[in-house]
């Protein structure tokens, strides 16, 4: 098995090589239940897969060569 890099090295919209940094987030899904507690609302819980896929490790880059700036998450296949 090939181990796969500890971050993203392209850009994913013209390929140039770009220094992405670790960035801290919230999960999107988090981000929702937090907001329908605050109106009252209890969301379903999400399988605990779907929470693994959706809270990867976060990285964002701008771009020099298509001056884009990109937010990647990186998703760990279980083992």
């Amino acid at each position: 098995m090939v181990n796969s890099p500890s971050k993203p090295q392209f850009c994913p919209w013209c390929g140039s090589p770009v220094p992405y940094e670790k960035h801290e987030h919230e999960p999107r899904y988090e981000t929702l239940a937090d907001q329908a507690r605050a109106r009252g609302e209890e969301p379903p819980p999400l399988p605990r897969r779907v929470e693994e896929i959706l809270s990867g490790d976060s990285h964002v880059a701008a771009c020099p060569g298509c001056r884009t700036v990109s937010h990647v998450i990186g998703h760990h296949a279980s083992e």
